[in-house]
């Protein structure tokens, strides 16, 4: 297990796409806080109802933050006894994007960071096994275009490892969950 904070100079942008020609999600932006109802249909959802439980509880009415993207995807992993990790990833800000400065942003990393650890530790006591979870809380420049605001944005990045998917999953799974505690 493992958590770290870190600092990208890459700018995102926000909105960075167009929904698709039936009108439902595609890989572009989708404004989940303000249509809740299309969680289910956001590509990165589709049969993984634990990105869809996340993209809920953070956007959810009485939340004051709200996902920019998210995603995730099995990749072999180079390890003698781990074989698959699961990476993940969720972008996250302030819904009211004013609040969006980089120190504001850098303190929610930090004590989410505390929050993580604290909960992650827990899990694995309570489960008896180690997580195999590395965490990365990434501070980016982010230019909401929608809003000609100037801000940043936090992605939460996630590598669970496994003896195979079905491990990955379970133990990436405990992450979303503890992610999902952390931020409420």
């Amino acid at each position: 297990m493992g958590i770290s904070i870190s600092e990208s100079a890459a700018v995102f942008h926000v909105p960075y796409g167009p929904l698709n020609s039936e009108g439902t999600p595609g890989a572009g932006f989708v404004d989940v806080k303000s249509k809740p109802d299309l969680v289910p249909m956001v590509a990165s959802c589709l049969g993984w109802p634990e990105t869809q439980n996340l993209l809920r509880a953070v956007n959810a009415p009485g939340s004051p933050l709200m996902t920019l993207a998210a995603d995730q995807a099995f990749t072999a992993a180079d390890h003698r006894e781990l074989k698959s990790v699961l990476t993940s990833f969720v972008t996250l800000c302030y819904a009211d994007v004013a609040r969006n400065g980089k120190q504001t942003l850098a303190d929610l990393a930090g004590s989410l960071g505390k929050r993580i650890t604290e909960l992650l530790q827990t899990a694995s006591n309570e489960l008896q096994r180690t997580l195999h979870l590395n965490v990365t809380l990434k501070l980016q420049p982010t230019i909401f275009h929608q809003n000609n605001v100037e801000g940043w944005s936090l992605t939460v990045l996630m590598a669970a490892y496994g003896k195979n998917e079905i491990d990955a999953r379970i133990t990436w799974g405990v992450g979303v969950k503890v992610l999902q505690e952390a931020l409420s």
